[in-house]
């Protein structure tokens, strides 16, 4: 009696150990997996004017790496019809590099306190769309033979600098959102940095173009 007493509490002492462990690796696994479904939130919402990318844009990014110096947008964008013979809508993935932040209220202490953030420098790298049947991805046969071998109308690469202002609201104040940024952007397509450099009568001003725009940080 004795024996088989000791037997069957060994034996249920394992069962227990065997299932923490069942449950602490379930726990990690489920923990990885919410992390990563948190990661494909977006953490603000964007609207910028100009850049290429229409006359307005609007999307979502996300804000990572330490410090979150890193982010990526995505925008929808609009241009007018002018001349032609509708509006067209536009796509942006847009990768932005924030390499410092100055805190220009850095007395106000607490969370009760809004700080003031100066970026003194932005740099962003991003591609765009132009929907429609007009615009081609490979050149035609009506251009000289590889005169625009590396390069269409539909798809253009665009470099732009600029620098931001950031609200960050106080711990005790927010409601729908963390931080509003405004900020502007200088910048240009390959295309015309292309014109350039090519030794065509274009200058630096002709190429650059000015873009403002906001975000409004929910996370």
């Amino acid at each position: 009696m004795i024996l088989l007493a000791c037997t069957v509490q060994v034996m249920a002492d394992d069962s227990i150990a065997v299932e923490q462990v069942n449950e602490s690796r379930y726990e990690r696994n489920l923990e990885r997996k919410q992390q990563m479904w948190a990661s494909l939130i977006p953490t603000h919402f964007v609207i910028q004017n100009a850049g290429n990318m229409g006359v307005l844009s609007a999307g979502i990014g996300w804000s990572y790496g330490k410090n979150r110096k890193w982010e990526t947008d995505l925008l929808i964008g609009f241009i007018p019809k002018h001349d032609s013979s509708r509006f067209k809508v536009t796509t942006t993935l847009k990768g932005n590099y924030i390499p410092w932040r100055i805190d220009l209220t850095p007395n106000a202490t607490g969370g009760d306190k809004h700080h003031w953030l100066f970026e003194p420098l932005t740099a962003s790298l991003y591609l765009n769309t132009v929907y429609g049947s007009e615009f081609w991805k490979s050149q035609p046969s009506r251009y000289p033979d590889k005169y625009y071998e590396f390069m269409s109308t539909k798809f253009r690469l665009n470099v732009a600098f600029g620098q931001r202002i950031t609200l960050k609201i106080a711990d005790n104040k927010r409601k729908r959102h963390s931080r509003i940024t405004l900020f502007y952007e200088i910048g240009a397509c390959d295309l015309y940095i292309r014109s350039l450099f090519q030794g065509q009568d274009v200058s630096v001003g002709d190429i650059i173009g000015l873009s403002i725009g906001a975000k409004f940080f929910t996370l």
